[in-house]
């Protein structure tokens, strides 16, 4: 029912509802300091994607027919936007690199430049977040690995990262590639994996402090790296269980094992996902 909805419309509208409701809610319960983190991480990692294209193929005013649909007061305006695009025959990755990125180059230039308040800002970013999560499941993928693999990372300035080590030396013992990142910056955790095109990314963090760390991360992922499952685990799980939800993770986990049984099943998710498109 709902593969046939998205066919149909070219984009997954349960999905973009979810995921819009869920991030509002998200930024409800964080200070505003956080909430401008997150706009500017959605804007960042878009218009950052922009530059993967080799060349510019639209005019700035197709980007902002779609800018003034993503602020209108129609909910809906911006995702039937790109809904029509989809239906129209337009690569995923196409909108993704070109009208999204583009969109978010416009609106932070707009932001910057006080033609739009901060208010806007945040509608516009998301629901440009809500329309990128509800297409994450079109991305093309690839299945060129042998080898089980993820990346596990422990959010930054967490100091207790003895337990991500445990878990990487444990799951490598079980035959996992895991490449383990701790002790980096957001901007440098966001560019190793970016590069990586890991389909797995395990994230740890020790407390309930580490909410907007995590937060600005799990966004910043998600947009550099649509087409990847992010698992989250450690004492932030029991510590902020109900933020954590709306944060949209792939998995929740609280123990080794419980580990395991998820990403072995979001792994062969995943691969029979590329074998399916090939």
């Amino acid at each position: 029912m709902g593969n046939r909805k998205q066919s149909a419309t070219g984009l997954d509208e349960r999905r973009y509802i979810k995921s819009q409701s869920e991030l509002r809610t998200l930024k409800s319960r964080l200070p505003d300091r956080a909430v401008e983190q997150l706009a500017r991480e959605v804007i960042l990692r878009l218009a950052d994607r922009e530059q993967d294209l080799p060349v510019q193929s639209l005019h700035d005013e197709d980007i902002e027919e779609l800018c003034h649909a993503l602020l209108s007061k129609d909910d809906r305006a911006g995702a039937k936007y790109i809904a029509d695009l989809r239906v129209d025959g337009a690569a995923t990755e196409a909108v993704y690199l070109t009208y999204l990125a583009g969109a978010a180059r416009m609106l932070g230039t707009w932001w910057e430049t006080d033609k739009i308040p901060f208010t806007a800002t945040a509608l516009g970013t998301t629901r440009m977040y809500a329309i990128m999560r509800a297409l994450r499941y079109e991305f093309p993928l690839t299945d060129d690995s042998t080898v089980r693999s993820a990346v596990f990372v422990a959010v930054p300035g967490e100091t207790h990262v003895l337990g991500v080590r445990m878990a990487a030396d444990l799951f490598r013992k079980d035959g996992w590639d895991i490449d383990l990142l701790v002790d980096q910056s957001h901007d440098e955790l966001v560019a190793n994996i970016k590069t990586s095109n890991t389909l797995l990314i395990g994230v740890s963090a020790s407390g309930a402090n580490a909410i907007e760390p995590l937060s600005k991360l799990v966004v910043a992922l998600r947009v550099s790296n649509p087409k990847a499952h992010i698992i989250v685990s450690g004492n932030i799980v029991d510590a902020a269980k109900e933020a954590i939800d709306l944060l949209g993770a792939d998995a929740v986990v609280n123990s080794v094992e419980d580990a395991r049984q998820a990403m072995t099943a979001l792994w062969d998710d995943a691969t029979r996902a590329a074998r399916d498109q090939t």
